[in-house]
């Protein structure tokens, strides 16, 4: 095949794929949707976090410049009156139906699931924030939740990081569905509560992929732990400025 016609072909392919992503096809004359009730929950949280929250899911605000991230802080929130965390133990929302989805066993989503209590467990001891497994004044409950976990193909994504049409391909997915299929990644849901009164004090959503060309795609989980990973960091990071470089007072 002459280089003329291989340009010619590859040009093709580049129009048919994103054309995937253009407008939908649906008649001119269709009626627009209704506007959206403001009360329902942000379009970025989704379904798995919206189930986990409930309808406190309507609260949650973009994160500026951090999307798909979504938070919610209540005005009643003081974190100076919290002198210990209560770390409920972290689940993996409607197991059985991700397992189907993903073709993850159970056990490998309940693992990942350990392993975030593990890192969230010692971000907090790493700055010396007492823990308790005792609800009541004073202290804070942390309940999260892994909602959707998407794992690596690590064959495909090899392919469509180094061959041409593998990487066209690769582009007009992302383009059409606004994601790499090949390339694992991780949502969560956190809530945090008064553990003396049980009256939510802030939410937390975010839905992470990992990067194409990274040494976590060797492995399918490997994108969504690194993403646990970063949230638990994110987290001690977040107490520390909240609370100050000492958080809590030692008695």
């Amino acid at each position: 095949m002459s280089r003329a016609l291989r340009a010619l072909c590859l040009a093709l392919l580049c129009l048919t794929l994103f054309a995937c992503g253009g407008k939908s096809s649906a008649p001119q004359d269709q009626p627009a949707p209704p506007p959206q009730d403001q009360k329902s929950a942000p379009a970025s949280a989704t379904a798995e976090a919206q189930g986990f929250l409930g309808d406190e899911t309507a609260l949650l605000q973009p994160v500026p410049d951090h999307k798909p991230m979504m938070l919610w802080r209540s005005p009643d929130f003081v974190p100076q009156r919290y002198k210990a965390i209560l770390l409920d133990p972290v689940t993996v929302w409607h197991l059985t139906e991700q397992a189907d989805k993903t073709g993850v066993k159970p056990a490998e989503l309940q693992a990942l699931a350990a392993h975030f209590q593990d890192v969230l467990t010692k971000a907090l001891t790493d700055i010396k924030f007492p823990l308790t497994d005792k609800p009541g004044p004073g202290v804070l409950r942390v309940s999260a939740a892994i909602t959707e976990v998407r794992p690596s193909n690590p064959v495909r994504n090899t392919i469509s990081s180094v061959l041409p049409i593998g990487i066209l391909l690769s582009l007009g997915e992302k383009a059409t569905i606004g994601r790499d299929v090949n390339v694992g990644s991780c949502a969560v849901a956190l809530r945090f509560s008064d553990a003396g009164t049980d009256k939510t004090m802030g939410l937390f959503t975010d839905d992470r992929q990992g990067a194409k060309y990274s040494s976590e795609n060797f492995s399918e989980l490997g994108q969504a732990q690194k993403a646990l990973d970063d949230w638990a960091a994110m987290i001690q990071k977040r107490i520390l400025t909240l609370w100050g470089s000492k958080p809590v007072a030692q008695n």
